[in-house]
């Protein structure tokens, strides 16, 4: 029964269990659903001890005390500290000079077809044009 009084059809498990879920645990059955606040809470853990582990606190000899969120950069392929020379390349990674080509660090990004969309947004003359000659 729902908070109204009305009888809710049964739903199976959104994982596929064999058990019935309810709509207030996501459509899934008790089992699942503590399964599931319990990998939503490890990864709570993991982006909060990532920004812990960042935090630096100074103090000074007036009693003051200033703390400040310092990123630590890292390289994503060897893991060393880049520093000021860390290369951010255009798949969202940061990385060692050693690792800043494409082919270094198994690189996501198409360039090859950035460039095209780019070159065709600016020469729209020039696509026109091949068009024309084609027919």
């Amino acid at each position: 029964m729902t908070s109204c009084g009305k009888v809710e059809d049964p739903i199976l498990c959104a994982k596929g269990c064999g058990f019935y879920g309810t709509s207030s645990n996501n459509n899934l059955c008790s089992q699942c659903y503590k399964a599931f606040l319990k990998e939503e809470e490890a990864k709570n853990v993991a982006v909060l001890s990532e920004k812990i582990s960042s935090l630096t606190c100074e103090y000074d000899f007036k009693g003051t005390t200033e703390c400040t969120m310092k990123i630590k950069q890292r390289c994503m392929t060897c893991k060393k500290k880049v520093g000021l020379l860390g290369f951010s390349c255009r798949c969202k990674g940061v990385f060692y000079s050693v690792h800043k080509y494409p082919e270094e660090h198994a690189c996501t990004f198409d360039y090859k077809s950035s460039g095209r969309v780019t070159l065709a947004k600016e020469n729209p003359l020039c696509r026109r044009e091949k068009l024309e000659n084609r027919i």
